[in-house]
């Protein structure tokens, strides 16, 4: 990862910058200050009808919004600690795309406002890695099932709607009357699937389905893989592009599952090569809450695929 920071060199006073991109509509800036820190700066005109005060503080990020001149208003971000630019390159990175579409000042200034709010909320949690790749692969798999199944069937507001994991739910999403678990695992010799909880394989409605996606590992050349920064960028030109009111909820979700865009996703790549769902019945391979003895607090477990067989439904006459 490059640091745009580093060629930019410190000034006696004021700050030294270097536009980002002279093709996107914000006047976005990397700078540094006469202390040699890193900044982000963004200009807008000053009489636009939403100017930005009191911006959200955020973990290790000072933010000041100030009136430069009668005609040039700044919000500027300022990193404390050096060391941590890579994920502050990150939120950058997020608040360049987030806007990318913005047309004026004033929508521009909304959606920092919100992304900020959602960084900050993010860096309470002090998650400042990327997720490990068993939640990688599990968020992929919810991913492609908002994108393949729902969408095409709900559109992409009741699609969001529906996905509730994130928050909690046992199931990762309530569709109606019907709950489904998404599961992804790696094809191999002995394919298994693990379930975490006694909770995830029961649910209070009326039918429950076991979706699960069949990976295998490949890298960026490769067309036809998928990765997590893909398919959000997917999903979310796909809310935008339709005026989603869901684009605020599936942002929120993502920091709830504890996504934010950083560029080492890039290197876990996977293809595709199947996705099979399983009707989950009295007689299913499972454990539910009433097997748990009092005294055990938790538990998990893995599920061989094989003896789940009885249970597959065809993919294309599934109706949910």
């Amino acid at each position: 990862m490059r640091n745009p920071w580093e060629p930019i060199i410190a000034p006696t006073r004021d700050v030294s910058a270097s536009r980002i991109d002279s093709e996107h509509p914000l006047d976005l800036f990397w700078a540094k200050d006469h202390k040699g820190r890193y900044l982000l700066v963004y200009e807008y005109p000053s009489n636009s009808n939403v100017i930005i005060k009191n911006p959200p503080s955020l973990e290790g990020i000072e933010t000041i919004a100030n009136r430069s001149s009668e005609e040039i208003s700044r919000l500027i971000l300022i990193l404390k600690e050096k060391d941590n630019w890579e994920l502050f390159y990150s939120l950058c990175q997020d608040l360049l795309r987030a806007t990318e579409t913005s047309k004026t000042p004033e929508t521009a200034s909304g959606v920092i406002l919100t992304r900020l709010r959602r960084w900050q909320k993010f860096l309470k949690n002090k998650r400042l890695d990327i997720l490990p790749e068993e939640k990688i692969k599990g968020l992929i798999g919810e991913l492609l099932f908002i994108r393949n199944q729902l969408i095409p069937k709900y559109g992409s507001t009741d699609a969001i709607k529906f996905w509730q994991g994130p928050e909690g739910s046992p199931q990762d999403f309530n569709i109606n009357q019907i709950a489904v678990e998404v599961k992804c695992q790696m094809g191999g010799s002995i394919p298994s699937i693990k379930i975490s909880s006694a909770d995830q394989l029961y649910s209070q409605l009326p039918d429950l389905f076991l979706y699960v996606v069949t990976m295998g590992k490949s890298d960026l050349e490769n067309s036809e893989s998928v990765n997590l920064n893909q398919l959000v960028g997917q999903l979310d030109t796909l809310l935008n592009r339709e005026s989603s009111p869901s684009i605020n909820r599936f942002e929120d979700l993502l920091i709830e599952a504890g996504y934010i865009y950083n560029e080492k996703y890039n290197d876990f790549n996977y293809v595709i090569s199947a996705s099979q769902v399983f009707k989950v019945l009295d007689n299913f391979p499972r454990i539910i809450p009433s097997d748990i003895k009092p005294g055990i607090t938790k538990i998990n477990y893995s599920i061989c695929l094989a003896d789940c067989a009885p249970f597959e439904i065809d993919l294309k006459k599934w109706a949910y």
